[in-house]
């Protein structure tokens, strides 16, 4: 029982040449057993025919036996299929002869059965060759049988009997046609176990090393080292010439080659320039390409001298969600590729983009790592410069002031004191700035929430800011229906919409209104400062909210830190909101939004209950 998938085994290890040998060979031994036998019946039961001539029966047996071992010798010298065929051949003449002759010698019997033994011989014939020489087969035999059915009637008297002979010969032919398909049925599912065999071969094969390959990319350490691995761990199943993964150099206008295995026969360039050859078409088209035989497609570009016919598979692989390299693989055979190719080279694609995303977010992770070290360095270092400054700018201005008392103290000297007050007064103001941005940072500010309406906290802002933006003739506007309570810092919420108002006071031209609106919009309570400003650029809507960013279009023109809007998000970020600028209706300058939660908002019923 064991010995069938072991021969099955063993002749898929083998050539296809030396498969046929093989069961050919097989053939002709199972053949030699039947004439051995036949021998055997000739020599022992022969004698037992009255009619018959003993040294004939000698003769045959001895004949069956001799070109018996001759044809089984040679069967097995045999070093090809084609030269086994001739013996096979050989042996096929000798076996209808053989027939013939028996058919003869027995031809006195007057019950004469041996012609039934016709059979057998096109069984053999259908095993050994097929529908052809079976055919052939046939009609040698039908043609010995009536040749041999007339001399028996001519020479011993016995009655030629159509309906006899027309039945011997439709066993022939009926034989010959159901072995002919049996045959052929028995070598469609031969055809097609091995076919599964194979697929499922395949699979295994695909399968493992897909496992392996998985395991590379969870378990190797050094990232240039893991693609490498996963392509030989890929080849003994793709079995690929040639393997490379291109990736596009932007800075350099080249796709250049990031990792490559096997032989470059002839040698290959290690970089193309971008938008050439097949890397560049699958690129552009971001799906697999196939290419049967690159001397026949159009696309492969410069050819290097001595280029042999190749198939290539070129796949694009996503990184950081654009394709910026191709998978390809080649084999210096053309269309060699298949489908099971295609699609283990897709997954083995998918791992290898993978790998280079991971070392894509690895590298930006590290990145954003330092920049967070590099920024809470900073905020420490502004924390901790901000602390030392307020000692001296408190007594600065305690001295100020005392001396700005004194009455003796000349216009000159007044007006000098008053410019040194205003100037402390900034720079205690961006102290305190660079101060609330470092708890802020830090998470060290709490919120003390109190119910205001929105209306009544524009009209404190507003009039706070009244006396400075009447020095450049500007009027602030408040715009606020009655709307409900919202539950806010009193004191921060002014700090946010200050820092909005002074922004809009230093860069709206004088002569010009500031509007300070509050609206509801579906869930959220909009608080919004409208100015007639030189606008903020597209570009720099984003950034305008960051520590220290200034834009280039107004960095010349108004003072400051670059701190009042990054404080102004980040409180009301805090607050469960958000701030952006966008430009007015009209499109003369800008508005600052501030958005608050709709379920932070009470109606006035509930705050009086």
């Amino acid at each position: 029982m064991c010995a069938v998938p072991h021969t099955s085994r063993l002749l898929r290890s083998r050539s296809v040449a030396d498969v046929l040998l093989i069961e050919g060979q097989q053939v002709e031994r199972a053949i030699a057993r039947v004439r051995w036998a036949a021998a055997a019946l000739i020599a022992l039961l022969g004698p037992f025919f009255p009619n018959l001539s003993v040294l004939g029966i000698v003769v045959l047996a001895g004949y069956v036996v001799a070109y018996n071992l001759a044809t089984t010798a040679a069967s097995e010298r045999a070093t090809d299929p084609a030269a086994h065929r001739r013996i096979a051949i050989l042996a096929f003449i000798g076996d209808l002869i053989t027939f013939s002759a028996a058919v003869l010698l027995f031809s006195s019997d007057p019950f004469w059965t041996t012609y039934f033994a016709g059979t057998l011989i096109i069984i053999g014939t259908a095993f050994r060759f097929g529908t052809r020489e079976t055919a052939i087969a046939t009609i040698v035999l039908s043609a010995a049988y009536l040749a041999v059915s007339v001399f028996r009637q001519i020479s011993f008297g016995y009655e030629l009997s159509p309906p006899r002979v027309a039945f011997g010969v439709s066993m022939y032919v009926m034989t010959a046609l159901l072995v002919d398909r049996v045959v052929g049925d028995v070598h469609a599912m031969r055809v097609d176990r091995e076919g599964l065999i194979r697929r499922l071969e395949r699979r295994v094969s695909e399968d493992s090393a897909l496992s392996q390959a998985t395991r590379i990319v969870a378990t190797v350490a050094a990232p240039e080292r893991v693609v490498p691995a996963l392509l030989q761990a890929s080849r003994s199943v793709l079995r690929f010439d040639r393997a490379t993964v291109w990736i596009a150099d932007e800075a350099s206008g080249t796709y250049r080659v990031l990792h490559r295995l096997g032989v470059a026969d002839p040698p290959l360039r290690d970089t193309l320039l971008i938008g050439e050859g097949l890397i560049a078409a699958a690129l552009r088209g971001a799906a697999t390409v196939l290419v049967p035989n690159v001397l026949e497609d159009p696309r492969y570009g410069q050819r290097a001298s001595g280029e042999i016919a190749r198939s290539i598979i070129a796949i694009p692989l996503r990184v950081g969600g654009r394709v910026v390299a191709i998978f390809s693989l080649s084999r210096a055979l053309p269309d060699v590729f298949t489908e099971d190719d295609l699609r283990l080279s897709d997954a083995v694609a998918a791992l290898i983009a993978q790998v280079l995303e991971n070392q894509r977010l690895f590298a930006e992770a590290g990145e954003a790592e330092a920049l967070r070290a590099l920024d809470k360095l900073k905020d420490e270092f502004l924390a901790a410069v901000s602390h030392e400054l307020r000692t001296p700018l408190t007594v600065i201005s305690g001295a100020l002031e005392v001396l700005g008392r004194q009455p003796d103290l000349g216009d000159r000297s007044k007006r000098l004191v008053e410019q040194a007050g205003r100037s402390v007064e900034r720079l205690h103001h961006d102290v305190q700035d660079l101060l609330d941005l470092a708890q802020l940072q830090e998470s060290k500010i709490e919120l003390s929430r109190e119910y205001v309406t929105p209306r009544q906290i524009l009209v404190e802002v507003a009039t706070a800011h009244e006396v400075i933006a009447a020095r450049r003739s500007q009027r602030l506007i408040v715009r606020a229906a009655e709307l409900p309570p919202v539950l806010v810092d009193r004191r921060r919420m002014h700090q946010i919409l200050a820092n909005l108002v002074a922004n809009a006071i230093r860069y709206s031209p004088p002569d010009t209104d500031i509007e300070l609106v509050a609206e509801r919009r579906g869930e959220e309570l909009h608080l919004a400062v409208r100015d007639r400003g030189p606008g903020v650029p597209e570009a720099d809507r984003e950034r305008v909210f960051d520590k220290f960013y200034r834009s280039p279009a107004t960095r010349d023109h108004a003072s400051g830190t670059g701190l009042g809007l990054a404080i102004a998000k980040t409180l009301a970020e805090l607050h469960g909101g958000r701030v952006w600028v966008k430009p007015r209706a009209d499109g003369a300058g800008s508005a600052f939004v501030m958005a608050l939660p709709y379920e932070s908002v009470r109606e006035p019923a509930e705050v009086l209950s």
